[in-house]
């Protein structure tokens, strides 16, 4: 239990100076951490993060830490370039852990790898991957909705390219069955607008009403405790997520 103790007073500690905004110092501590776990999965022959997960009472569930490690080495490469190398290390590292149970953290993991290419100024790299993603997964919306905004917005190094985002939304518009339609209707929606295309801003706003109620249903009240799974399927805990509104 001693080495389990260990690795949750740096995920502690890194908690702490993420609240202090401190990032480097947050980064390196959980990244310190970081090896300790792989540690572990090497030397018990673990699956998954989950079994890992009930063998100690964590201070955050580990899915949870893994996944704002990876958020905040993004802010971090805003402060040093280095930490989006880090960030794209960590996260190849992740997905050779993730069992592949977990496909939205699988999905977000592969979408820090992209940014952090295209924020690093590798834009054909951004490209290739999401261009083999997505032919093994053609249906991934939020793939598209991700690599579309990384040319929407750009970055300190590439100036925002409003043409092919635009070109990359519009495939994903084209393939009725693509997930999470609404939140590609939504961005398509925005990029539209923004470049004076009010015709076609409104002909999709009409599909995502349409969509919406059909999938509009009643909503039962349900008590939720401050330390179970928060229902909206973020992987968090309730109290840290809508719990916290």
């Amino acid at each position: 239990m001693e080495k389990y103790h260990k690795i949750d007073d740096k995920i502690r500690l890194g908690y702490d100076h993420v609240k202090k905004n401190e990032l480097i110092e947050a980064c390196d501590i959980w990244l310190d951490a970081w090896e300790d776990i792989k540690a572990i999965f090497t030397e018990e022959k673990l699956g998954n993060l989950d079994k890992l997960d009930k063998k100690y009472s964590w201070h955050e569930f580990l899915i949870n830490f893994v996944q704002d490690l990876e958020m905040e080495l993004g802010n971090a490469g805003q402060e040093k370039e280095e930490y989006h190398r880090k960030r794209i290390n960590y996260c190849e590292e992740m997905l050779e852990t993730l069992d592949g149970s977990d496909s939205l953290t699988i999905e977000n993991t592969k979408r820090a790898i992209a940014e952090s290419y295209y924020a690093l100024g590798d834009s054909e790299e951004c490209d290739r991957l999401y261009t083999n993603w997505l032919e093994e997964d053609p249906h991934w919306g939020w793939g598209y909705i991700a690599w579309s905004d990384c040319y929407g917005f750009g970055t300190n190094k590439i100036e925002p390219d409003q043409i092919r985002a635009e070109e990359i939304i519009r495939i994903a518009i084209e393939k009725e069955d693509v997930r999470d339609r609404e939140d590609v209707l939504m961005r398509a929606i925005e990029i539209y607008e923004e470049s004076n295309q009010k015709g076609k801003a409104r002909e999709l706003e009409k599909e995502k009403k349409r969509l919406e109620e059909l999938t509009r249903t009643p909503v039962k009240s349900v008590k939720i405790g401050r330390n179970e799974p928060c229902p909206c399927g973020s992987g968090k805990k309730y109290k840290k997520c809508c719990g916290a509104q």
